[in-house]
Protein backbone atom coordinates (compact mmCIF):
# COMPACT_ATOMS: atom_id res chain seq x y z
CA UNK A 1 0.00 0.00 0.00
CA UNK A 2 1.49 3.00 -0.92
CA UNK A 3 -0.97 5.93 -1.66
CA UNK A 4 0.25 9.28 -1.57
CA UNK A 5 -1.87 12.44 -1.08
CA UNK A 6 -1.71 14.05 -4.97
CA UNK A 7 0.39 16.66 -5.62
CA UNK A 8 -2.66 18.97 -6.11
CA UNK A 9 -4.14 18.51 -2.90
CA UNK A 10 -0.67 18.90 -1.33
CA UNK A 11 -0.14 22.39 -3.11
CA UNK A 12 -3.59 23.73 -1.78
CA UNK A 13 -2.06 23.30 1.62
CA UNK A 14 0.86 25.05 0.86
CA UNK A 15 2.08 27.45 3.59
CA UNK A 16 4.67 30.01 2.60
CA UNK A 17 8.03 29.21 4.52
CA UNK A 18 10.52 31.34 6.06
CA UNK A 19 14.35 31.34 4.97
CA UNK A 20 15.29 31.47 8.63
CA UNK A 21 19.48 31.26 7.52
CA UNK A 22 21.01 32.40 4.73
CA UNK A 23 24.95 32.51 5.08
CA UNK A 24 26.77 33.63 2.22
CA UNK A 25 30.76 32.15 1.72
CA UNK A 26 32.90 34.53 1.83
CA UNK A 27 35.49 32.60 -0.53
CA UNK A 28 34.60 29.35 -2.74
CA UNK A 29 36.63 26.23 -3.34
CA UNK A 30 38.41 25.67 -6.50
CA UNK A 31 36.07 22.63 -6.80
CA UNK A 32 33.05 25.01 -7.11
CA UNK A 33 34.87 28.11 -9.38
CA UNK A 34 32.85 27.36 -12.03
CA UNK A 35 29.98 25.77 -10.51
CA UNK A 36 27.12 27.42 -8.00
CA UNK A 37 25.82 25.40 -5.22
CA UNK A 38 23.28 25.72 -2.86
CA UNK A 39 22.42 23.75 0.24
CA UNK A 40 19.79 23.55 2.63
CA UNK A 41 18.23 21.92 5.83
CA UNK A 42 15.05 20.84 6.80
CA UNK A 43 13.39 20.23 10.76
CA UNK A 44 9.84 19.90 12.25
CA UNK A 45 8.82 22.06 14.28
CA UNK A 46 11.02 20.57 17.28
CA UNK A 47 14.15 21.28 15.66
CA UNK A 48 14.72 17.88 14.78
CA UNK A 49 15.82 17.43 11.26
CA UNK A 50 13.79 15.47 8.67
CA UNK A 51 14.82 13.26 5.91
CA UNK A 52 13.21 11.68 2.64
CA UNK A 53 11.60 15.31 2.19
CA UNK A 54 11.41 15.99 -1.49
CA UNK A 55 12.92 19.12 -2.60
CA UNK A 56 12.04 20.79 -6.19
CA UNK A 57 13.70 23.64 -7.05
CA UNK A 58 11.68 25.94 -10.18
CA UNK A 59 13.11 28.78 -11.98
CA UNK A 60 11.06 30.32 -14.52
CA UNK A 61 13.27 32.46 -16.13
CA UNK A 62 15.34 29.35 -17.21
CA UNK A 63 11.65 27.22 -17.25
CA UNK A 64 14.01 24.58 -15.42
CA UNK A 65 12.99 22.34 -12.41
CA UNK A 66 15.24 20.45 -10.35
CA UNK A 67 14.35 17.94 -7.67
CA UNK A 68 15.90 16.50 -4.78
CA UNK A 69 15.62 14.56 -1.26
CA UNK A 70 17.25 15.08 2.20
CA UNK A 71 19.36 12.50 3.78
CA UNK A 72 19.06 11.31 7.77
CA UNK A 73 20.82 14.53 8.91
CA UNK A 74 18.29 16.40 7.17
CA UNK A 75 20.45 18.13 4.61
CA UNK A 76 20.07 18.47 0.93
CA UNK A 77 22.06 20.35 -1.58
CA UNK A 78 21.72 21.33 -5.74
CA UNK A 79 25.10 22.28 -7.68
CA UNK A 80 25.12 23.84 -11.24
CA UNK A 81 21.58 26.05 -11.05
CA UNK A 82 21.42 28.72 -13.40
CA UNK A 83 22.04 32.11 -11.03
CA UNK A 84 19.22 33.69 -10.24
CA UNK A 85 16.04 33.58 -7.96
CA UNK A 86 15.02 30.16 -7.66
CA UNK A 87 11.70 28.64 -5.71
CA UNK A 88 12.05 25.81 -3.67
CA UNK A 89 9.67 23.81 -2.87
CA UNK A 90 9.27 21.49 0.33
CA UNK A 91 7.44 18.08 0.63
CA UNK A 92 6.55 15.40 3.29
CA UNK A 93 3.95 13.14 3.89
CA UNK A 94 2.54 13.93 7.35
CA UNK A 95 3.66 17.87 6.64
CA UNK A 96 1.98 20.61 5.82
CA UNK A 97 4.12 21.74 2.41
CA UNK A 98 6.34 24.65 2.25
CA UNK A 99 8.32 27.18 0.26
CA UNK A 100 10.37 29.67 -0.26
CA UNK A 101 12.81 31.85 -2.74
CA UNK A 102 16.51 32.04 -2.34
CA UNK A 103 19.13 33.75 -4.98
CA UNK A 104 21.85 31.66 -6.35
CA UNK A 105 24.97 33.25 -7.33
CA UNK A 106 26.59 32.53 -10.37
CA UNK A 107 29.52 30.32 -9.31
CA UNK A 108 30.97 29.35 -5.38
CA UNK A 109 28.52 28.62 -2.20
CA UNK A 110 25.33 30.98 -2.59
CA UNK A 111 24.33 29.90 1.01
CA UNK A 112 22.25 27.51 3.03
CA UNK A 113 18.78 27.87 3.75
CA UNK A 114 16.51 25.95 6.47
CA UNK A 115 13.27 24.87 6.62
CA UNK A 116 10.79 24.20 9.60
CA UNK A 117 7.95 22.06 8.29
CA UNK A 118 4.88 22.05 10.59
CA UNK A 119 2.70 18.85 10.81
CA UNK A 120 -0.70 18.41 8.75
CA UNK A 121 -3.06 17.81 11.28
CA UNK A 122 -5.61 16.30 8.82
CA UNK A 123 -3.09 13.90 6.85
CA UNK A 124 -0.49 13.12 10.27
CA UNK A 125 2.55 11.16 9.43
CA UNK A 126 2.25 6.87 10.71
CA UNK A 127 2.67 6.60 14.61
CA UNK A 128 6.67 5.78 15.62
CA UNK A 129 5.01 3.05 18.27
CA UNK A 130 1.90 1.04 19.31
CA UNK A 131 0.29 -1.55 17.39
CA UNK A 132 -0.03 0.67 14.18
CA UNK A 133 3.58 1.87 14.05
CA UNK A 134 5.10 2.93 10.69
CA UNK A 135 1.32 2.80 9.29
CA UNK A 136 -0.35 5.51 7.84
CA UNK A 137 -3.99 6.01 8.49
CA UNK A 138 -4.46 7.46 4.93
CA UNK A 139 -3.44 4.30 3.40
CA UNK A 140 -5.62 2.07 5.47
CA UNK A 141 -8.46 4.09 4.37
CA UNK A 142 -7.67 4.64 0.45
CA UNK A 143 -7.61 0.55 0.72
CA UNK A 144 -10.61 0.45 2.49
CA UNK A 145 -12.99 2.87 0.07
CA UNK A 146 -11.73 0.59 -2.61
CA UNK A 147 -12.48 -2.39 -0.70
CA UNK A 148 -16.15 -1.06 0.33
CA UNK A 149 -16.88 0.20 -3.53
CA UNK A 150 -16.09 -3.22 -4.54
CA UNK A 151 -19.09 -4.40 -2.11
CA UNK A 152 -21.62 -1.80 -3.77
CA UNK A 153 -20.90 -2.98 -6.68
CA UNK A 154 -21.74 -6.13 -6.03
CA UNK A 155 -18.09 -7.63 -6.76
CA UNK A 156 -18.46 -9.53 -3.65
CA UNK A 157 -15.25 -11.88 -4.45
CA UNK A 158 -13.17 -9.00 -5.56
CA UNK A 159 -14.58 -7.15 -1.80
CA UNK A 160 -13.12 -9.95 0.20
CA UNK A 161 -9.82 -10.33 -1.32
CA UNK A 162 -9.49 -6.27 -0.92
CA UNK A 163 -10.54 -6.59 2.64
CA UNK A 164 -8.08 -9.41 3.16
CA UNK A 165 -5.18 -7.44 2.02
CA UNK A 166 -6.03 -5.13 4.55
CA UNK A 167 -5.88 -7.12 7.46
CA UNK A 168 -2.92 -8.94 6.36
CA UNK A 169 -1.38 -5.38 6.74
CA UNK A 170 -2.71 -4.62 9.64
CA UNK A 171 -4.87 -7.54 11.52
CA UNK A 172 -5.46 -5.14 14.40
CA UNK A 173 -8.63 -4.33 12.28
CA UNK A 174 -10.53 -7.04 13.35
CA UNK A 175 -13.75 -5.71 12.60
CA UNK A 176 -12.94 -6.18 8.89
CA UNK A 177 -14.31 -9.79 9.23
CA UNK A 178 -17.43 -8.27 10.14
CA UNK A 179 -17.72 -6.88 6.54
CA UNK A 180 -16.01 -9.57 5.24
CA UNK A 181 -19.30 -11.86 7.15
CA UNK A 182 -21.26 -9.39 5.27
CA UNK A 183 -19.82 -10.51 1.48
CA UNK A 184 -20.21 -14.09 1.82
CA UNK A 185 -23.69 -13.33 2.79
CA UNK A 186 -24.31 -11.89 -0.11
CA UNK A 187 -22.73 -14.62 -1.86
CA UNK A 188 -24.89 -16.90 0.19
CA UNK A 189 -21.83 -19.08 0.94
CA UNK A 190 -23.53 -18.90 4.80
CA UNK A 191 -20.70 -21.35 6.45
CA UNK A 192 -18.02 -18.77 4.97
CA UNK A 193 -20.26 -15.85 6.52
CA UNK A 194 -20.58 -17.22 10.06
CA UNK A 195 -17.02 -18.09 9.92
CA UNK A 196 -15.93 -14.99 9.42
CA UNK A 197 -18.31 -13.35 11.79
CA UNK A 198 -17.10 -15.55 14.70
CA UNK A 199 -13.44 -13.94 13.99
CA UNK A 200 -15.04 -10.96 15.30
CA UNK A 201 -13.91 -10.49 18.85
CA UNK A 202 -16.85 -9.87 21.21
CA UNK A 203 -15.51 -7.34 23.11
CA UNK A 204 -14.89 -5.22 19.95
CA UNK A 205 -17.06 -2.53 18.43
CA UNK A 206 -18.35 -5.12 16.13
CA UNK A 207 -19.01 -7.35 18.21
CA UNK A 208 -22.49 -7.20 18.87
CA UNK A 209 -23.27 -6.64 15.05
CA UNK A 210 -21.31 -10.20 14.55
CA UNK A 211 -23.22 -12.00 17.55
CA UNK A 212 -26.39 -10.90 15.67
CA UNK A 213 -25.25 -11.93 12.08
CA UNK A 214 -24.48 -15.21 13.83
CA UNK A 215 -27.66 -15.51 15.56
CA UNK A 216 -29.89 -14.64 12.40
CA UNK A 217 -27.48 -17.56 10.47
CA UNK A 218 -27.74 -20.40 12.91
CA UNK A 219 -30.80 -20.02 14.45
CA UNK A 220 -34.14 -21.54 13.82
CA UNK A 221 -35.58 -20.51 10.88
CA UNK A 222 -32.20 -19.67 9.59
CA UNK A 223 -31.11 -19.78 5.41
CA UNK A 224 -29.12 -22.58 5.80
Amino acid sequence: MSKYVGQDAMLRRTTIGVVIGVVIGLTAGAVFAQTAIIRGIVRDAAGQPLDEVTITAESSNWRRSEGNETDAAGRFSFIGLQPGQWLFLVQKRGFETTQAVANVGRTGDSGTIEFVMEHDPLHPPPPATGVLAGISADDIQDDLDAAHALFDEGNFDAAIAAYRVVLANVPQLTSLHLQIGHAFREKEDYDSALNAYRAVPIESSAGPEAESAIRDLAGPGSRR
